[in-house]
């Protein structure tokens, strides 16, 4: 091939490359890469919710601490925080033990992308003949772990718990 054939290619090749991506395209694309649907990730959140009060009711805390990413808090009331899966899973389990059976979330908004949704809800608590031991509101950091959806920053109020109803931490039991 002649240098001359050669310098044609390449000039038919960068003429092409340049139609190709024409700044309306690009912007396009870029578009449609950083789109990102809220419903899908609200879909998820019920799902994770779904499971998370179906393990709760089951009794199983490795269940529900699944539904936390393995660096999450949560901030119950009247408690110091609680951080990461392992110590997560010493407090429901704690919570389990005690005359709660049945945790219900309500979600009421989510708002987000793709790097972080926010979740605002409410909560009932109640006992094996599901008299309501307590209700609230609270407030979920969901971010994209494994490919799932994972309960980052969990914080919760409660309406009327009183502050020395729950397990304290310190008295969790040890793995």
């Amino acid at each position: 091939m002649t240098i001359r054939m050669l310098l044609r290619y390449s000039l038919i090749l960068f003429i092409v490359s340049l139609i190709a991506c024409n700044p309306k395209d690009k912007a396009e694309i870029e578009k449609s890469a950083s789109v990102f649907d809220i419903a899908q990730g609200k879909a998820s959140i019920t799902q994770s919710n779904l499971n998370f009060m179906k393990a709760f009711k089951a009794g199983d805390s490795i269940g529900v601490a699944d539904s936390y990413a393995k660096d999450a808090k949560i901030m119950p009331p009247n408690r110091s925080a609680i951080l990461g899966k392992i110590e997560i899973k010493r407090f429901i389990s704690s919570l389990m033990n005690t005359s709660v059976k049945d945790f219900q979330l309500t979600t009421i908004n989510v708002w987000g992308d793709s790097s972080i949704l926010a979740e605002e809800g409410t909560y009932i608590l109640a006992d094996s003949a599901e008299t309501q031991l307590d209700k609230g509101e609270y407030l979920v950091l969901w971010k994209p772990e494994a490919g799932n959806w994972k309960m980052f920053r969990d914080i919760w109020t409660s309406d009327f718990l009183p502050v020395d109803s729950l397990p304290p931490v310190d008295s969790l039991p040890k793995e």
